[in-house]
């Protein structure tokens, strides 16, 4: 049975049992200072708070500054949230981790005003901190804000198939899984991994583990130290932590299958987007066409007013026209008194003639014409 010796130098947990640092940065006499401050363990925020205070006034004493106040005093404090990649508010314990960064903001004044500058390296306080040597040196961080931070001690990597990943039977799917791990990180299909994407894919996929602990898996594979970690160097992790490659690979699975569902949920979504569009089309097209029914039903209104009063127009008798008639009728009462006394005339006449005859007149009968 084959055994490892695997030196990786001082035991650094012993040492992280028994002091916990954050770096702190201020601004002091128009320049950045960043300290290494030191607790014994996870301070909370009132500790942090008071210690700092006491760091950066013991900075103000030593760099003895005039017009400032001697003691310093703190009015707000962010931390650097690696995930996000900004500064965000410290308003818990719970958001800090060894070698944090953070950012103290002093009260506002006419003598002073924080500026945006890049953030120096962080040193000792020159009052009230311990030895340079005995301050553990912070783990590497890719992103971090803009300053540069002492890399780890470097350390010996055993070769390719450390652990019991080389068995035969079991070194196909093993590699199967550290590939289908790797490409499923590598959503940019760049080749390698940096840092943001490696610690992002981690703690999306439930591995929501320190900075600290994050920094070191990193590392651990980054063998030429460039920010990259090939493939290659990540077949070379996944031998030194099998077991976080398959729960990476149980997760990525997961992943996939939330993958699908995301595209289903796109695709319906897309679909309810262009039936509402279609719907709004409709709409529009129903609404003018009302527009359309509302003109016409408005030119159908004019028209039967304009044929009602052309109908009473036409009904209307002219003056002309009324004499005129009137006239014609009087004509036709004179021609019914003319035909009524010659009528009249002729019944006399008559009457006349067979007087004179039925007496033996000698006077002849006169014809009267009808």
């Amino acid at each position: 049975k084959l055994q490892f010796l695997y030196l990786i130098g001082p035991d650094r947990q012993q040492e992280d049992t028994t002091m916990f640092t954050v770096l702190a940065c201020a601004d002091l006499q128009g320049g950045k200072v960043n300290l290494e401050v030191t607790f014994p363990a996870l301070p909370n925020l009132t500790d942090l708070t008071r210690r700092v205070e006491e760091v950066f006034t013991g900075e103000v004493r030593a760099l003895g500054a005039t017009g400032v106040a001697a003691d310093f005093r703190i009015s707000k404090m962010q931390i650097y949230d690696d995930v996000f990649l900004k500064w965000v508010d410290l308003v818990s314990s719970t958001q800090l981790h060894e070698y944090d960064q953070i950012y103290v903001f002093q009260p506002q004044t006419y003598w002073h005003v924080d500026t945006q500058q890049d953030l120096p390296a962080p040193r000792q306080p020159t009052i009230g901190g311990p030895a340079a040597t005995s301050a553990a040196a912070p783990p590497a961080s890719v992103q971090r804000p803009s300053y540069a931070t002492a890399a780890p001690p470097a350390q010996a990597y055993p070769p390719a198939g450390y652990g019991n990943q080389s068995q035969a039977g079991g070194e196909t799917a093993f590699q199967d899984k550290a590939t289908a791990v790797f490409k499923d990180f590598d959503g940019r299909h760049q080749g390698f991994l940096e840092y943001p994407e490696f610690e992002r894919a981690m703690r999306d996929r439930g591995l929501d583990f320190s900075s600290n602990t994050l920094s070191e898996l990193f590392y651990k594979a980054d063998l030429d130290r460039d920010g990259r970690v090939t493939f290659d160097e990540w077949a070379n992790w996944a031998q030194i932590y099998p077991n976080t490659l398959e729960t990476l690979f149980l997760r990525c699975k997961d992943t996939s299958e939330e993958a699908q569902l995301r595209r289903e949920i796109t695709r319906t979504q897309d679909q309810i987007a262009a039936n509402r569009a279609r719907i709004e089309q409709l709409q529009r097209e129903t609404e003018q066409n009302r527009s359309a029914d509302a003109a016409m039903q408005s030119k159908v209104s004019g028209l039967q007013q304009q044929a009602q009063l052309a109908a009473q127009s036409r009904q209307k008798v002219t003056q002309e026209e009324r004499e005129l008639i009137e006239e014609e009728i009087k004509l036709e009462r004179q021609r019914d008194q003319m035909r009524l006394q010659q009528q009249r005339f002729q019944e006399v006449s008559d009457r006349f003639n067979r007087g004179s005859q039925s007496k033996g007149s000698p006077r002849r009968a006169r014809d009267v014409p009808a």
